[in-house]
């Protein structure tokens, strides 16, 4: 569309020199303008292609169970991803821009945009190579081949389908407060699931070692059924063959959770090993 600007002289300086320098300088601020445009938008590009996280796992480890970040704001960061809401009250699994809750009960819901998060990492998913895997799998053997082929030093999303024989995945029940630690209270508040002859998808990060204590180093995902109705933080499974869809992230920026608990947690302790055994 095309726009129309009328010039207006000045009452005492009419002269034809000042239009032309007036003109000279209009369109150099759109040409500025332009510009800067197009640098706008290869900073969206180049942000899409890396993980976002808010908040970091040693604040949930040591009981910030609560968050200000809602869904419709997570979205904006990416349309794949896992996570938690609010009071731990379930597992997060974002695919292809929807996001559900997997419950204690073992219930799977999509949930509003209006549900909180204490803890996500998401990302914007574009498979950058797919890898197909078939024999006696077994989780930990899907992990050991995939770490023989991708760089130890990569962030990964990961998005794996297929046939499991077996399954075996936990929810938490919510926390009410004062809050305890995260281990403490999966001690009496998961529930694991033992799915058999299920197929489903297996959304998650493969990160580095050197993102330990703001999130989880090694594998992480998260089982959501194709017929929704089961799923929850993965632990074990089996199953004959795998199709394996990589994005590599170019990087990873981390939004502090602006809940008022993160401010007072104390994350001087390295809670590695308690992470360990519950993951």
């Amino acid at each position: 569309m095309m726009k129309i600007f009328t010039y207006q002289p000045f009452y005492y300086q009419k002269s034809a020199l000042k239009f032309l320098v007036f003109l000279l300088i209009f369109n150099g601020c759109k040409s500025v303008q332009k510009q800067l445009q197009g640098n706008s938008s290869e900073i969206v590009n180049h942000q899409e292609d890396f993980m976002y996280q808010y908040s970091i796992i040693d604040a949930l480890m040591a009981g910030v169970f609560d968050g200000d970040l809602n869904m419709a704001q997570l979205k904006k960061k990416g349309d794949f991803g896992i996570g938690t809401f609010n009071r731990v009250d379930g597992e997060l699994l974002m695919d292809q821009g929807h996001v559900y809750r997997v419950s204690y009960d073992g219930s799977v819901k999509e949930v509003p945009d209006s549900d909180s998060t204490s803890a996500a990492f998401v990302k914007f998913f574009k498979a950058d190579t797919i890898i197909h895997l078939k024999g006696n799998l077994t989780y930990e053997a899907v992990q050991e081949q995939l770490t023989e082929i991708l760089n130890p030093n990569g962030i990964y999303a990961l998005r794996i389908s297929g046939n499991f024989a077996t399954m075996n995945t936990r929810a938490e029940r919510p926390a009410k407060p004062p809050y305890t630690t995260l281990p403490a209270h999966l001690k009496v508040n998961q529930t694991v699931f033992n799915l058999t002859n299920t197929t489903g998808i297996c959304d998650g990060f493969l990160l580095p070692p050197y993102l330990a204590r703001t999130n989880v180093p090694g594998f992480h995902l998260h089982y959501l059924a194709n017929d929704k109705k089961a799923g929850g933080h993965i632990f074990t499974f089996t199953t004959s063959s795998v199709t394996v869809e990589v994005d590599i992230a170019k990087g990873f920026t981390i939004e502090n959770n602006t809940n008022a608990e993160f401010h007072n947690v104390n994350l001087k302790p390295d809670r590695g090993a308690e992470l360990r055994k519950i993951e």
